[in-house]
């Protein structure tokens, strides 16, 4: 990828410029990639425009255009290169959702600067300055992508999202390096390659809407296969699904459950012109639902208070790793999940630890430390500064 000044980037709007282009990419070891799109009103979002990085250049590709983006998407994951970038999920679930590829080697710059001490979600430009003091102009994340031509304020944002992550994975690669981390980023990037992490299942669609857990199996079986049927809609008529028919309308078609036509559209709390547009899809909906109920499992009683005291100690223990580490403690453990486990059974085992995600590297980090406070061999000390201020501290027996 290009590292400082460079020429002005490509502006690759046909076929014929794209296939040449694709050649240029074999050769290259570690590519920079990012993405600018629009997805506001849309199932998914619409690409405007992709930027890619190469040793020698930096391309930005029209999106809009006529292009075979699909293969293009085919080659780049083909080429074996490592693709390089800064918070890639959004950019990756465009890419998997629309285009059906996924990338198979990636370096997320965001996710290695949560190992170096940046914290968890740290913007491209904040960190550029923090570790090159290269100050980019103001950003244009707002800006209209669809324009064309689009004006050089844009042209020169979108290049600068890519033209330093060379140098910015050169110097977080270091660091990682120093550290002993290199494979800890490694493990968080496949996972951010992984299918699972992408799509969307319509028949989970109505776990989205709030207070869908509240509903007896009757109305829960119905709203399941509306919800369902809403999310397949919106994806043949490419929009956001809650635009074409309200949570709360949709609820309170769960509840009342019309069986016909008139008692669809003629309920003036469930005033949609979606309603009767698409009468007959929403009626056999409800007729799957109302044939199968969904009963839920019982939910979970609240916790008692020596479960929260011992989640708190826990999680206070882990911020201080984490803190003394350099590593973005929301990496490591999460409160719902470590309240969760401890309501399981709090016998301090591999189970147990596993149970509150503590594996691989996390568990390398601070597995050995949890057991130590759940099996009674740390304490928690009230630690008073000289300063007067207050603090707690973890001392073993």
């Amino acid at each position: 990828m290009v590292e400082g000044p460079a020429a002005p980037p490509l502006w690759i709007d046909r076929q014929a410029d794209l296939s040449a282009f694709c050649q240029r990419i074999e050769a290259s070891e570690r590519i920079g990639f990012d993405t600018e799109f629009h997805g506001e009103r849309s199932y998914f979002p619409h690409l405007m425009l992709i930027q890619v990085a190469l040793p020698d250049c930096v391309a930005l590709i029209d999106a809009r255009a006529d292009l075979d983006l699909r293969g293009f998407f085919g080659r780049l994951r083909d080429s074996g290169a490592l693709i390089v970038g800064h918070a890639l999920h959004n950019d990756l679930e465009i890419v998997a959702s629309v285009y059906g590829v996924h990338f198979e080697r990636l370096f997320d710059t965001q996710i290695a600067a949560a190992f170096c001490g940046y914290g968890l979600q740290i913007g491209l430009a904040p960190l550029l300055q923090g570790t090159l003091s290269l100050r980019l102009p103001k950003g244009a994340q707002l800006a209209d992508w669809s324009r064309r031509p689009l004006p050089e304020k844009q042209l020169a944002y979108a290049a600068n999202d890519v033209l330093h992550l060379e140098a910015l994975y050169q110097r977080l690669s270091r660091r990682l390096r120093d550290l002993d981390r290199v494979e800890w980023v490694e493990t968080e990037c496949r996972a951010l390659c992984s299918p699972d992490r992408y799509g969307r299942d319509p028949a989970e669609a109505w776990q989205r809407i709030g207070p869908a857990r509240k509903l007896p199996p009757r109305d829960l079986g119905v709203l399941v296969a509306l919800a369902s049927e809403r999310d397949a809609i919106a994806r043949e008529v490419d929009t956001v699904p809650h635009f074409l028919v309200s949570d709360d309308v949709l609820l309170t078609m769960a509840r009342h459950a019309p069986t016909d036509r008139d008692a669809l559209i003629g309920d003036r709390r469930m005033g949609n012109r979606n309603l009767a547009r698409y009468a007959d899809r929403w009626l056999d909906a409800i007729r799957r639902g109302l044939a199968t109920p969904v009963p839920l499992p019982p939910g979970r009683p609240p916790p008692e208070p020596g479960v929260e005291a011992v989640a708190g100690l826990l999680i206070l223990l882990v911020n201080e790793i984490a803190a003394r580490e350099g590593v973005a403690s929301q990496l490591l453990l999460k409160r719902r999940q470590v309240v969760e486990a401890l309501q399981d059974g709090c016998k301090c085992d591999n189970g147990l630890l596993d149970r509150l995600g503590l594996h691989g590297w996390r568990l390398e980090l601070v597995g050995a430390q949890v057991r130590s406070l759940l099996d009674g061999q740390t304490q928690a000390a009230v630690r008073c500064a000289d300063d007067g201020s207050l603090g707690l501290s973890f001392v073993r027996r």
